[in-house]
This record gives C-alpha cells, structure tokens and sequence, in this order.
C-alpha cells in the first residue's frame, strides 16, 4: 500500500509539474530604465503576455515565451511614449511585438537560475541569457523576478544623433518580475 500511495504521489507531482503555469500578469511587471542625458528615465509595458513552464526540482526542463505589446509603453509622458514608438526607436507599425522565447534553463543555486533565450526587438534576435530568482508566495503562486541588460543598439533601437555621445545610453536595465498562478 505505501508503494502504491508514493507511486501516486509522484505521478500527481509529474503531472503538476509538467503543466504550464498561468501568468498573473495584472499582479506581474516587465520595466525599464535608460539615461537620457545623464538623466534616468523609468518606464514600463501595460500588455504582455506569458507562457511559463516552470519546475524548480527540474529547472531544465522549464520553458518560457513571452510577447510584449510596443504600443503599451509607458515612459512617463505621452510624449515619451509618442517617441519611443517611432520607427527610430522600438517601430510599434513595424514591429508590433518583441518576443522572449528560451532554449534552455539551469539552476546557478539554491532558489537562483538562468533561462537562455531569443529575444527579438525589431525582428533583429540575440541570443541573451536571464537571471531570475524563484520565490514562493504564501498563496500558492511562485514569483519569477530578475534583472538583465540589453544594448540597444543591437537591435537597431535610436540611430542617428541619439548614437552619438552620451544623449542617451545604449545599455538598457530591464526588470521583471512574473507571478505564476498556485499550481493546480
């Protein structure tokens, strides 16, 4: 009977583990920050949306997509947000959609990992890596949060006068953090 009952067990953890976890993303943020003559200037997209398989004893075997709307930048100012739709800058008409999808994740410690991804801004992909931490939430649900940079100019964000000197910065912080729904 204990055999029987630890089989179940590990089947009921399999089967959790191997379903995708819903993306809270009323309660998740995707942010970032960038100097604009020597001034920092926050900002954040309203619309996203995920799809994170995620299995902390089998972080390998976690996967994540994700797909941000341009036109729900929010940089601080409608005329901000104006700019920082232009062609020049992230194409909202072009590119609607910069996407995140990763080919691989790997713990680097306890509660610590690293997803491996495409991101593509701009139809340009680079190869990135991610770090995140994952904590669990007293509710059930697990919070994904973490930190990279991009440079800009890597995926053809800004040009012309904006490239030259210190006008605005090419690297870019980008803060996350995702809150997976309780594991049903």
């Amino acid at each position: 009977m204990k055999l029987f009952t630890a089989v179940l067990l590990s089947l009921a953890a399999v089967s959790a583990q191997a379903t995708p976890r819903t993306v809270d993303t009323a309660r998740s943020d995707i942010s970032f920050s960038v100097k604009q003559m020597g001034v920092a200037v926050e900002g954040r997209f309203k619309r996203f949306e995920a799809q994170v398989n995620f299995d902390p004893a089998k972080p390998e075997t976690s996967s994540a997509a994700l797909s941000v709307d341009i036109a729900s930048i929010d940089a601080g100012s409608d005329e901000a947000d104006s700019t920082a739709a232009e062609r020049a800058w992230l194409d909202k008409a072009g590119f609607p959609k910069a996407t995140f999808k990763s080919s691989s994740v790997r713990a680097t410690g306890p509660g610590k990992y690293e997803a491996k991804g495409l991101l593509t801004i701009k139809g340009k992909p680079r190869e990135i890596t991610v770090p995140f931490r994952a904590t669990d939430q007293a509710s059930g649900a697990t919070l994904l949060s973490g930190q990279f940079s991009i440079r800009r100019t890597d995926f053809g964000v800004g040009g012309g006068e904006w490239n030259e000197g210190d006008l605005v910065s090419n690297d870019v912080p980008v803060t996350f953090q995702l809150l997976l729904a309780p594991a049903k």
